[in-house]
């Protein structure tokens, strides 16, 4: 299969998710985790995070600059905590949104229509 078909096919599974009335969102968060990572797009999954865990700092208890703290960690080590601290403090759907609306600012993009599509 070619990188391009491939990567056809993961936009056209960031589209079909493209809503909230899924019941079962962390597996659909996992799985755009790992698609985000297939197509090189590690520093925009660390940007997520790093927002998610930024703007629910007061909810999950994070006293610490996520900014600072992101580099001490490795990419893997800040989706888990995120996930662990999202499902903690009942705020999956929350970080599942977060995924979307970037995922989809991502694909309208020039560069990554360009390159990608």
């Amino acid at each position: 299969m070619t990188v391009s078909l491939k990567r056809s096919q993961y936009l056209e599974a960031f589209q079909a998710i493209n809503h909230n009335h899924i019941r079962y969102q962390g597996p659909l968060i996992l799985k755009m985790y790992g698609a985000l990572n297939q197509l090189n797009l590690r520093s925009e999954n660390r940007y997520i995070l790093c927002n998610f865990l930024d703007k629910y700092s007061d909810i999950l208890q994070e006293d610490d600059d996520i900014y600072i703290k992101n580099n001490e960690k490795s990419l893997n080590q800040l989706f888990i905590m995120a996930y662990n601290k999202a499902r903690d403090a009942d705020l999956l759907k929350a970080l599942y949104e977060e995924y979307v609306t970037s995922i989809n600012a991502i694909s309208e993009k020039k560069e990554f229509k360009s390159q990608y599509l």
